[in-house]
């Protein structure tokens, strides 16, 4: 796991790749420096996935000033904003994606109480990892769903 983090200025746009076998957890985004006289215009975030682009949140200067998100990304996208009066920093951390990627953590759980990983019956860990990747895709792709409907 590595953090990751970038400012994304006003007017431009931000290329993200997570790179090869890598996931991109977005986790938070934040307004640079906010001045009073700025006014209390709202600032939408977007990103763009596969020529989508994608509302994820609004900021306020003087209300709202961060916002959190758990957004998992593979594949290269692009962050930007509307905001005239300066800059967004978006932040969050990457790590490595592999079909065992939930189960290497499972693995480390096990291994700390002293059980051993061998002890489970393979055919209910692939029956565990089918479904838990369903529900990863089902949950992803209402995600998406519901972010494309706003």
């Amino acid at each position: 796991m590595e953090f990751w983090g970038v400012e994304v200025k006003s007017g431009e746009a931000f290329k993200v790749n997570p790179g090869d076998d890598k996931i991109l957890h977005l986790s938070q985004a934040s307004l640079g420096e906010v001045k009073k006289d700025k006014g209390n215009e709202s600032v939408p975030l977007y990103v763009n996935v596969g020529g989508q682009k994608l509302v994820i949140g609004t900021l306020f200067p003087e209300k709202c000033t961060q916002i959190s998100f758990d957004l998992v990304f593979e594949k290269e996208f692009e962050l930007s904003h509307n905001w005239k009066n300066g800059s967004v920093y978006f932040i969050g951390y990457t790590s490595v994606f592999s079909d065992e990627y939930p189960f290497l953590i499972l693995d480390q759980i096990l291994k700390k109480r002293k059980f051993h990983f061998k002890q489970l019956r393979m055919e209910n860990l692939c029956r565990s990892r089918q479904n838990l990747q369903q529900k990863m895709l089902m949950q992803q792709s209402l995600i998406l769903r519901q972010l494309s409907q706003r």
